[in-house]
């Protein structure tokens, strides 16, 4: 990045930080919560993990329903502004006034998932938006979901009695703005 030019032109010092921190975050912590958050979900939720393990072929459909239903990402872009006033489900939202896009609460939406606030792998259809849509749409997400599909199905192959070594009311996620990130996973790998 640092010797990159195009016509002459190359990154500024600013543009590299940016690109090795947006690296970094969007490249691995993402990615890493999402193996996390899959693992959680997937211990706290025995009938499940039970469900995959009996039908591996599921392993796509269950990171589709990890994506949707913990996420790693809550929003986009926090400093997004209104451009306009905009009226809403009778709300009024005043030009200049930060907006932000929730995706963990898009995907909990009742109007177009049922039963939102149920885990469950054989959800169909399941768009979701973990991973935005348009112009914002992550990058990464193709790498993301291999790294999780691959990282999952052989944690569970090769321990497949693995559990929490907690009680679930006891994981709590760390209060980082737009990040769901579990503050430490303690299992038994039996």
């Amino acid at each position: 990045m640092i010797h990159a030019s195009e016509d002459g032109d190359s990154l500024s010092e600013d543009e590299v930080i940016a690109m090795v921190f947006m690296l970094i975050t969007a490249g691995y912590e993402t990615t890493y919560n999402l193996i996390t958050n899959g693992v959680a979900t997937l211990l706290t939720h025995p009938e499940q993990l039970a469900l995959l393990q009996q039908r591996p072929e599921l392993i796509d459909c269950a990171v589709e329903e990890i994506l949707r239903y913990t996420g790693t990402v809550g929003g986009t872009e926090a400093t997004t502004f209104a451009a306009e006033d905009i009226t809403l489900h009778d709300v009024t939202i005043p030009r200049g006034a930060m907006v932000m896009a929730l995706l963990a609460s898009a995907n909990r939406d009742p109007a177009e998932f049922d039963d939102p606030d149920r885990f469950d792998i054989t959800r169909s259809p399941n768009d979701h938006l973990a991973f935005s849509k348009g112009v914002h749409f992550c990058l990464g997400a193709h790498l993301a979901r291999m790294e999780t599909r691959v990282a999952l199905a052989n944690l569970i192959a090769r321990f497949p009695d693995m559990k929490l070594a907690v009680a679930p009311d006891e994981l709590h996620l760390l209060p980082i703005p737009l990040l769901n990130r579990v503050d430490g996973l303690p299992v038994v790998l039996s």
